[in-house]
């Protein structure tokens, strides 16, 4: 009779599929360009049901990563992609797996979306898939951005004309070298991803002078690549890195590994200024820690230490991208904020339009607004270091 009774709730079991009906919401993570209006089409219910389950109105700006809970028993899968042709990275993914579910390449995604190709996503991200073809190599034409040299001018000049190195517009034009240029020569000058047009030159830019341009020399020593560049070659970074304190609270040394194969992660992390500021002494090298100052007082204490000749080491995010910091507890109990990608440079200018930096990820001179500034500065509470020389 146990046999009978089983083959029949088997039978009854596959012709009747019993619908299983789930308690708890589905979440959707709003990717770029979302709205109330898209995400409800893609759900098959209204958008004030959307906007009524989360307690918001029908005009609410929704901000990339929020969180929507979808009041539907039934909703479909999300689809690969929004309209908008964005992503939303989930736990497990890789930049591999997302590359190969979307027939595209690691490289094309990573350009796509401003990020090194051995960088780390995490879960909740929205990431752009770029079309079949929008990988192509850029070409430099006559009709691209172009310079023509004047009288007296070299790459050098030119290249902080544009925020960019002298290096990128030799490479971009196949110079021989740094210094053979012609009067009326005309040069292309490379627009390549994270950076901005250099702004117009205004009479009151403060420019700190002999500041040299270095990249760093392992995937996570750029704070002591900045600070090396910042002393004007008073030490070399390996100096500083060999004297650094190591501690997995970044705010009393270097949390992790150096060398570590990936840019962007918490646990190979990188040091805080109060941090640096601890191998800096073991050099015997003074420094002033700014931190936890309200915004306008930070910038103009940058700016005062730009008008003493003094460059600024600046905490921000890898090429000022948008990051959600997250509080980790460290082996001492206390909670820390950190960012993913966390970065530092050296702020060698500024004008009334923004800041231009030393970039020592890839040796470059970068530029960015005010606004973009007080954005990426505000994920580490305002924080940067300066070291303490009259030599200019």
């Amino acid at each position: 009779m146990n046999r009978v009774a089983i083959l029949v709730a088997l039978f009854w079991l596959a012709a009747f599929p019993v619908i299983v009906r789930a308690d708890a919401p589905t979440i959707h993570t709003v990717a770029w360009g979302e709205t109330l209006y898209s995400i409800a089409r893609t759900y098959g219910i209204t958008p004030q049901a959307i906007a009524n389950a989360n307690g918001i109105t029908l005009n609410q700006l929704l901000v990339v990563g929020m969180r929507l809970k979808i009041p539907t028993s039934n909703a479909p899968t999300a689809p690969a992609t929004t309209p908008s042709g964005y992503y939303t990275v989930r736990a497990g993914d890789t930049l591999f797996s997302i590359a190969s579910r979307f027939n595209t390449t690691v490289a094309a995604i990573s350009s796509a979306n401003n990020l090194p190709a051995n960088g780390l996503i995490y879960a909740g991200w929205s990431l752009k898939i770029p079309q079949p073809g929008a990988n192509a190599p850029t070409v430099f034409t006559a009709s691209a951005r172009s310079h023509i040299v004047q009288p007296g001018e070299n790459l050098f000049q030119i290249g902080l004309k544009y925020e960019i190195t002298p290096q990128a517009i030799a490479q971009a034009n196949s110079l021989p070298n740094l210094w053979l240029l012609a009067v009326g020569q005309r040069l292309n000058i490379p627009g390549a991803r994270g950076f901005a047009p250099a702004p117009v030159a205004d009479a009151n830019t403060i420019r700190v002078a002999n500041i040299p341009l270095l990249k760093q020399k392992q995937t996570l020593t750029c704070e002591e690549a900045s600070a090396a560049m910042a002393s004007r070659g008073a030490f070399t970074e390996e100096q500083l890195v060999a004297v650094m304190p190591r501690s997995d609270n970044p705010f009393n040394g270097i949390r992790g590994q150096t060398n570590s194969p990936y840019f962007g992660g918490l646990t190979d992390y990188g040091v805080y200024a109060q941090g640096l500021q601890k191998g800096l002494s073991a050099l015997g090298i003074k420094s002033q820690v700014l931190y936890g100052q309200e915004y306008d007082d930070f910038k103009n204490a940058i700016l005062d230490h730009l008008r003493a000749g003094r460059a600024v080491i600046w905490w921000h995010s890898w090429q000022d991208s948008y990051q959600t910091p997250v509080l980790m507890k460290m082996s001492d109990g206390a909670s820390i904020k950190m960012v993913p990608y966390e970065h530092a440079s050296v702020i060698v200018a500024a004008s009334d339009r923004g800041v231009t930096y030393h970039d020592p990820y890839d040796g470059t001179v970068r530029f960015v607004s005010w606004a973009d500034h007080r954005r990426v500065s505000a994920y580490f509470d305002n924080m940067a270091l300066v070291i303490m020389t009259n030599d200019k």
